[in-house]
């Protein structure tokens, strides 16, 4: 490898390493040997490898610059980022995108300011309305059949759609103000709906100071065609909105876990940068580890070399695997058996962005398209749907239980991004080979004649089995599957989860105002059943994705609302199915008399009856 391929970052540290010098200070480990006293300590080293613990190294080591102050080869390495990935200004972020997202607030919000927020938003988000005291004013997600969490609707990206939310928000004092302060979006969506970027940055330009595009997971949108226009640092004729975008470079790129990026491109209104330094300096770590920051360098390198072609090929495995399951759906169909579809357009399957277009009166499961909506859905990211649910949300007599195939997947060494109730989401980032996705099919196939033989469950999930023996002695997974997709039909919770993000709970108080209860010791927990009225002081969401579905100083409302109803509904399912739960943060879990019972935290009631 030539010098001029090695970026700046990476080229230091592992300069630095090669020199094997004697570190009088941290990290604790002393470049490994410390590691080799025990047993654990040497095959942990061993493991790694020395180079790893060379480069795990302090932050006093002057010849490597400053990833704080962005000084020396930090700095020429984020340089050099913004310029690969279209930015004025670029941070690496050494703690994920939950991190950066709290930067952007801390740089740009103050207590009561509006922030005009996708309620299909990460709870990263939530959390900086939390910590920043704003108060949110929501854009509701368009409702799915199957559960997906929808993109929000281009209609609410207009004058009136806002200063209508604000004025019949409860928590906006400031219901006159020109512009809200920061909107937040989330592109692409999780199940990998893609809005188009520059038309909400042309709605939104005169109704926001600042605009923030959470692409956790979408940092690859300027390395191929098909996604021009829709990303947040497409290049635009006209520059009247300071634009952010945070993104989760680990995720479907290549650098190490929890390494993001912060990307930031300035407007008419001017943002100082010295402020945005002094918000990333709150949230970074003063010790922060340089084989992270150094694969975040070299991810810049890769995609400035190869991005399109990465691009290109992970694009191109992605759509084989489509038709193949597509072709294996027609071929059982034809004989009425079941299989898995694949969500996405019924168009065929080029790689062009109009075949790839939610349009109106496409069959979207149950989401409407209305003709102002501009989205694509990514192809990179694949949604299996199992058997069970009609287009409308009704659920037909049988049914295939998505968590089943999950666990019968990770039985056989395949990981799920995430499960929903009867959908299935998998990555295909460009690390995914065609072998590699050939092998998923084959498993998806085994599962089928599984299915048929009605295998046990014994076999297939052994430690469930050990742990409650009695519960599924004597059943195979299509009995499972019968059992449970019995149990859900008869909750009709497909219907109610299509609703779960756009039919708002009241907001009761401002979300850190509810939050700052547990400090102040006004809080108890209560059994789920007995919420309705009270107002949360956490976050409930189903993990993953980490989208809430009560945010704090919200009401619970009523036992028959598709919140609690899926909230109850999966209560009730941790205990005539345990092994299969779903995580929840926000929700405390307990064993009492042989049963699991969710307790929720609420605020204590005053004398009046009204939350404190």
């Amino acid at each position: 490898m030539t010098d001029k391929n090695i970026p700046p970052f990476y080229k230091a540290l592992k300069a630095f390493a090669k020199k094997k010098n004697t570190l009088w200070s941290t990290p604790g480990h002393a470049s490994g040997v410390g590691l080799k006293s025990s047993p654990s300590g040497k095959d942990f080293y061993e493991f790694f490898g020395h180079n790893l613990f060379l480069s795990d190294i302090s932050s006093s080591v002057s010849e490597l610059g400053s990833i704080l102050e962005h000084q020396g080869p930090p700095a020429q390495a984020e340089k050099r980022a913004a310029e690969v990935f279209g930015a004025d200004t670029t941070f690496f972020v050494l703690n994920g995108t939950s991190t950066a997202n709290k930067v952007v607030f801390f740089a740009t919000v103050a207590p009561g300011d509006l922030v005009l927020v996708g309620r299909n938003c990460h709870k990263s988000i939530m959390h900086a309305i939390i910590m920043n005291e704003a108060i949110p004013i929501y854009l509701t997600p368009k409702p799915c059949s199957y559960g997906i969490i929808g993109p929000v609707g281009f209609e609410q990206f207009t004058k009136e759609s806002i200063r209508s939310k604000i004025a019949s928000s409860r928590l906006a004092t400031n219901k006159k103000a020109a512009k809200v302060q920061l909107t937040v979006l989330t592109n692409s969506t999780y199940d990998g709906i893609i809005y188009h970027a520059d038309k909400i940055k042309s709605a939104l330009a005169s109704l926001t100071r600042f605009l923030l595009f959470d692409e956790a997971w979408y940092a690859y949108g300027a390395f191929h065609p098909f996604y021009e226009h829709r990303y947040a640092m497409s290049p635009s004729p006209k520059r009247r909105l300071p634009i952010f975008a945070s993104q989760s470079t680990h995720k479907l790129l290549l650098a190490f876990s929890q390494g993001s990026m912060l990307h930031f491109r300035q407007g008419n209104e001017k943002l100082d940068l010295q402020g945005l330094i002094e918000a990333n300096l709150m949230h970074a770590s003063t010790s922060p580890f340089y084989p992270l920051f150094a694969s975040l360098d070299v991810n810049t390198q890769i995609m400035k070399d190869n991005g399109y072609d990465l691009l290109n090929k992970a694009l191109g495995t992605a759509l084989r695997f489509r038709r193949a399951v597509s072709r294996a759906y027609k071929r059982y169909a034809k004989n009425g058996e079941w299989w898995f579809r694949v969500w996405q357009p019924s168009q065929k399957m080029e790689l062009d962005p109009e075949d790839w277009k939610l349009k109106p009166g496409d069959n979207w499961i149950g989401m409407e398209i209305k003709s102002q909506d501009d989205y694509i859905l990514d192809p990179l990211k694949i949604t299996l749907l199992t058997p069970g649910v009609r287009e409308d949300a009704s659920m037909t007599e049988e049914g295939v239980p998505a968590c089943i195939v999950a666990k019968y997947l990770q039985a056989r060494g395949i990981i799920v991004e995430k499960t929903g109730f009867y959908n299935l989401l998998f990555l295909f980032a460009p690390g995914v080979s065609t072998e590699r996705s050939a092998e998923l099919l084959r498993v998806l196939h085994d599962f089928k004649w599984e299915y048929t033989d009605n295998a046990p469950v014994k076999k297939w999930f052994p430690e469930i089995y050990r742990q409650y023996p009695t519960v599924y002695q004597n059943m195979g997974l299509a009995d499972l599957c019968k059992v449970m997709h019995n149990q859900l039909k008869k909750s009709d919770i497909m219907r109610r989860c299509a609703n779960l993000y756009t039919v708002l709970p009241e907001q009761a108080v401002a979300p850190h105002k509810a939050y700052y209860g547990l400090s102040d010791g006004k809080t108890e927990y209560v059994r789920l059943q007995d919420a309705p009225g009270r107002v949360s002081v956490l976050m409930i969401l189903p993990y993953p994705p980490g989208v809430p579905v009560i945010m704090p100083g919200e009401r619970f409302p009523a036992l028959n609302s598709p919140i609690m109803e899926f909230l109850r509904l999966n209560e009730q399912l941790d205990n005539l199915f345990p092994g299969f739960e779903t995580e929840f943060h926000g929700i405390k879990k307990t064993w009492e008399n042989g049963k699991v019972t969710y307790w929720v935290s609420v605020l204590n009631k005053t004398k009046k009856g009204k939350a404190a």
